[in-house]
């Protein structure tokens, strides 16, 4: 039975060559470099929960901090995996309940999920924990383009600078237009972060089309959407 624990200061290079090489397992395109995970892992207001079964890492959560524009306290469960080898045990629940857990000692009221409308296994992991479902589908923008027109930053943009265990970047939120859309991108580009993003209502036209025109990408391409929240309040 795999035992679960937050990582400590004491095994954090370890648990990075861990996660780096389940991540390359798991999502082989994505970024697994020990020396970024590790930084990634010493961050403040973040709690990463491990599954260690025999000296292996068989699966983890990671969760931050983050406040929204009304100044509520948040908890972002970001990341989670679980070995091919130990799924089907239940180990993503438990790793979810403590990982959502971890959050109320930050002071979170309510945690949330990004999760693919396509991924059924994740999906039934957060319900069976008691995280419901927000129904209003999502379209997920990213831009990693060179900043080759630098723009201000408009005085009503929202953005939230991250560092995730996938890459560092920066969220938009509030009711973005245009000009906020390419303002992230020079904050990004001026900073040499990996990516800016922003998660919109596909309701909302405007600020879809806004993000098309600033040149951002769909992760879960309209008119479908893709994505969904799943939230559990504290």
């Amino acid at each position: 039975m795999a035992e679960i624990r937050q990582v400590s200061e004491g095994d954090r290079f370890w648990a990075a060559a861990e996660i780096a090489r389940l991540k390359a397992a798991v999502w082989p395109e994505e970024r697994a470099d020990v020396a970024y995970l590790a930084a990634a892992l010493a961050q403040p207001d973040r709690a990463t929960l491990i599954a260690e079964a025999d000296g292996a890492l068989a699966g983890f959560a990671d969760g931050f901090l983050t406040l929204a524009e009304d100044g509520a306290r948040r908890w972002e469960l970001d990341l989670l995996a679980v070995d091919p080898a130990h799924q089907g045990r239940g180990l993503g629940r438990a790793l979810i309940a403590a990982c959502t857990e971890a959050g109320r000692d930050f002071g979170a009221e309510v945690a949330r999920a990004l999760i693919r409308a396509s991924n059924t296994p994740s999906q039934r992991a957060f319900q069976h924990v008691g995280y419901t479902l927000d129904p209003a589908p999502l379209v997920l923008w990213i831009d990693a383009q060179d900043d080759d027109a630098p723009a201000p930053l408009p005085p009503d943009a929202y953005l939230i600078p991250v560092i995730t265990l996938g890459y560092r970047g920066v969220w938009i939120e509030g009711q973005p237009d245009e000009a906020v859309f390419r303002a992230a991108r020079t904050i990004r580009a001026r900073h040499g972060w990996d990516s800016a993003g922003a998660v919109l209502p596909l309701a909302d036209v405007a600020a879809n089309e806004a993000a098309r025109r600033a040149g951002f990408t769909p992760l879960g391409e309209p008119p479908s959407g893709g994505w969904a929240w799943w939230r559990w309040t504290y």
